[in-house]
């Protein structure tokens, strides 16, 4: 039940707060001299959008714990990767990040979770971006599909980095190395993957930060 709770409190965090300020922009554009319908519309619609997201969250993370199986649909990993990193666009911003993205062309689809998938994505372009705060770094996500029927996903940042006698347990519930932070982000994102018939693991680079790969099976 701790683990659960956690890890819904941790999900929906992100599309709460995008929805919190959607509404409040809405009201700013209904509350000038000459409102902004159009833009008012747009702000309302988004925070429609964003509330069901976190519904859907909350019914795909209580699936996960009751180990059932992801719902299956044919998903393009590059597709996903361009949206999380349009829709992270604002902390990108915030946090003098650049991003590059290093994606293989032609990658087959996957049969997956796309709820799912996207926060995986998520949960690592966020803790790579929360690593370079103000440090003016380089976010890099790859793509390529492997000689053993896998996409390989790559998340690298120029970041902080993982500490030695940490590295062997991030992946561990309810640990983090953040001051704010719940330690189920990276628990979750592994269960997903792994739920995938996938692997997820994290290496600190040779020079600086680190960097989290995941596999992905062409089929399952």
């Amino acid at each position: 039940m701790g683990e659960l709770a956690a890890a819904l409190a941790h999900e929906i965090k992100q599309p709460i707060a995008a929805a919190a300020a959607n509404a409040g922009a809405c009201l700013g554009f209904l509350e000038g001299e000459r409102p902004d319908i159009l833009e008012a519309r747009e702000a309302a619609s988004g925070t429609i959008g964003c509330a069901r997201r976190a519904a859907e969250i909350i019914d795909h993370v209580r699936s996960l714990f009751k180990k059932g199986f992801p719902q299956r649909e044919p998903v393009d990993v590059n597709e996903l990767i361009r949206e999380i990193a349009l829709l992270l666009k604002n902390d990108i911003r915030r946090n003098s990040v650049t991003v590059r993205l290093e994606l293989a062309e032609n990658l087959p689809e996957i049969a997956g979770d796309r709820v799912q998938l996207e926060q995986v994505l998520m949960n690592l372009m966020l803790n790579a971006i929360e690593s370079m705060h103000d440090a003016r770094g380089d976010l890099t996500i790859t793509s390529q599909s492997t000689d053993d029927g896998h996409l390989s996903i790559s998340v690298s940042d120029t970041g902080v980095g993982i500490p030695a006698d940490k590295i062997d347990h991030i992946f561990d519930t309810f640990f983090t190395t953040k001051p704010q932070g719940t330690g189920m982000g990276l628990a979750i994102s592994r269960s997903i993957v792994e739920s995938h018939g996938g692997r997820l693991w994290a290496t600190s680079n040779s020079e600086r930060g680190s960097t989290f790969q995941f596999t992905l099976p062409h089929k399952v």
